[in-house]
């Protein structure tokens, strides 16, 4: 890859690992480090996670775990830029530090080293962020174990593979690395269920945008809503948009719920054909929403209804219920919907899943993850999330 400029990043690995060793905090390597002590309180933290909406979203019970644990330390957040609205809304991140793909990691990593961090935390774990972390922007590295492998066993052994710990538990363990002595005045136990709920602050402004803009399509504040997020990151992650509109036309007739098609504009094709597939009106929010708007509006619906993808999590964080539909990916993976109201369905075949992101082409050539999930397995989680 040109822009990593790999040369550059070695020596500047090489010189900060010859620097400081036997320090306080010791020289950055490859695994996780010790415990934490109350005189090692860091006051400044980078939390790096490049992409993309739902893994984003995921990390939010760290930085909010962190926000307790140190509530005198600035925590920034690392992302590219075009989720920096998403990262300004995570509970605990005080600023973002963007980044451009197309601009190199040199620039990146000199403008890092100026903020003088004392721990960052990797949670993407892929070459990029670990060249950015090994460059001297922190005295001290934590970084989250993917379970690369045990995922892959998942997808070649399938059920003779045990599932792997949700991706919220995992980012979560690093921080189990400090002592408790680290937060002396973090009170009382957690509950465990709430410490790994994901959260967004919901911009206030851009919530008033939103009943503005559903008062001009003729909703209320009173009036509930049906979200429908039909769009996925791959083709194979999509349950078909005639299934979505047949859920949609149903709560409107039985739950007198209005619809609301959310997506990003390459969702375009998908929504139109589920709006062409209804019978009912909808009101069609396709490409409308950015990162700062979409956990307003999401947080507008009495219950979303989502594939596999970044939208779901949005709807946890924000407090909707959702039902995720699960074809070529599987709850399994560590991907499922967390929260207390929350569903995954999947037809749990012999086959699924078929890759760890949904991008591969169904091998069998039917889809029939997908195409035999009957939207009547749908209705009935979504009667039961919204009362007549």
């Amino acid at each position: 890859m040109p822009d990593l400029r790999p040369r550059p990043l070695l020596r500047a690995v090489r010189h900060h690992r010859g620097h400081g060793r036997g320090g306080r905090w010791g020289a950055i390597g490859p695994r996780m480090c010790e415990t934490m002590t109350v005189s090692d309180t860091p006051s400044r933290i980078l939390v790096i996670r490049f992409s993309s909406m739902g893994d984003i979203v995921l990390t939010s019970p760290v930085t909010r775990q962190l926000d307790r644990l140190f509530p005198d330390a600035e925590i920034d957040f690392l992302t590219r830029s075009e989720y920096a609205p998403l990262a300004r809304a995570l509970p605990g991140v005080a600023e973002v530090q963007r980044f451009d793909p197309g601009t190199g990691l040199l620039s990146l990593v000199s403008r890092l080293r100026e903020r003088r961090y004392d721990l960052a935390i990797d949670l993407h774990g892929n070459l990029r962020s670990r060249l950015v972390a090994m460059t001297g922007i922190a005295r001290r590295v934590l970084r989250y174990d993917k379970r690369r492998f045990a995922r892959m066993a998942i997808v070649r052994r399938r059920r003779r593979s045990r599932p792997v710990p949700h991706t919220i538990d995992c980012y979560l363990e690093v921080l189990d690395r400090f002592e408790a002595s680290a937060a002396p005045g973090l009170e009382g136990a957690q509950n465990a269920a709430e410490k790994r709920l994901p959260q967004l602050k919901v911009d206030e402004a851009s919530a008033a945008m939103v009943e503005e803009r559903l008062a001009g399509a003729g909703i209320g504040p009173d009036v509930r809503i049906l979200g429908v997020a039909p769009g996925a990151s791959h083709g194979p992650k999509r349950w078909p948009p005639e299934r979505f509109a047949r859920v949609a036309d149903h709560m409107a007739e039985s739950r007198d719920m209005k619809i609301l098609l959310l997506g990003s504009e390459a969702d375009r094709p998908v929504t139109g054909e589920v709006v062409h597939a209804m019978e009912r009106p909808a009101v069609d929010w396709t490409g409308a929403t950015d990162l700062a708007m979409l956990p307003a509006a999401v947080r507008r619906c009495a219950l979303l209804v989502s594939n596999d993808s970044g939208p779901m999590h949005v709807s946890t964080a924000v407090g909707t219920p959702v039902i995720g539909v699960f074809g070529a990916t599987h709850p399994r993976l560590g991907f499922a919907p967390v929260g207390p109201a929350d569903a995954a369905i999947t037809l749990d075949l012999p086959c699924s899943p078929c890759s760890l992101h949904g991008n591969r082409a169904c091998r069998f050539h039917t889809h029939a993850c997908m195409v035999d999930l009957d939207p009547s397995r749908v209705i009935a989680e979504a009667e039961r999330r919204v009362p007549v």
